[in-house]
């Protein structure tokens, strides 16, 4: 199984990966020639044998300690980078202004300008409880976004919960536990009753493989898989 790798963390080291060259002398090509977008959107596409050329690999050996340190020099640690904690007011001021509450302010402050000053003497305080019901539903609504959304975040949060701290992987012809951590794309991966993917995975082959989809779907379900890839 090839480990197309997470690439999250890369985003926060822009400044300091763009400082860091390939020793002349190395053996790994990577995606120096290519640009990274276009190389991880044909990962589960290309033939295996460009994907084995592309990573410097081979399913029955894996990869060689020096292509491993040099990739892990490369692209950095497999792991998922934490995301920065909320702002709850300005999350709430967002949802406050934004979208269609930015209408109903409009409408309540029309209702209260209807009851004073624009208003009369015998004006209808009607105009008046209806600007504070709109701001009430304006407030109650924000509220309840930004509700969903801290929710959304901490379920994103928790995918990281999720990932193995070991994984067993092909190296030097040999199987071997490594950190998750170390994992590096062109890792030949072989996945066990019981285990948690490491990384965004292409499957070679597989017999018999039951995947669960219960933290995805918040419903159970069990898909089973039976292939060999081909091509």
């Amino acid at each position: 199984m090839d480990n197309a790798s997470f690439q999250s963390d890369l985003k926060s080291d822009n400044n300091t990966k763009e400082q860091v060259s390939i020793p002349k002398d190395s053996n790994v090509t990577l995606w120096s020639s290519n640009e990274k977008s276009s190389s991880e959107q044909d990962l589960h596409t290309i033939p295996l044998d460009e994907l084995y050329d592309r990573f410097q690999t081979d399913p029955k050996t894996g990869l060689s300690t020096d292509i491993v340190a040099e990739a892990h020099y490369y692209y950095g640690d497999n792991k998922l980078t934490p995301p920065d904690p909320p702002n709850y007011f300005l999350l709430l001021l967002k949802q406050l202004f934004s979208g269609f509450n930015s209408i109903l302010w409009f409408a309540g402050i029309l209702a209260f300008l209807a009851y004073k000053p624009l208003g009369d003497s015998k004006s209808s305080k009607s105009n008046l409880a209806l600007s504070i019901v709109i701001f009430i539903v304006i407030t109650c609504n924000s509220i309840l976004n930004v509700y969903q959304q801290l929710k959304s975040i901490k379920i994103v949060a928790a995918f990281s919960k999720l990932l193995p701290t070991l994984a067993t992987v092909r190296r030097d012809g040999r199987e071997q536990q490594v950190v998750t951590d170390e994992l590096v794309p062109g890792d030949i991966i072989l996945i066990r009753m019981g285990d948690k993917l490491p990384a965004d995975c292409r499957f070679i082959a597989c017999d018999g493989l039951k995947v669960m989809h219960t933290h995805l779907s918040a419903t159970f379900s069990l898909d089973c898989y039976s292939f060999v890839c081909l091509c």
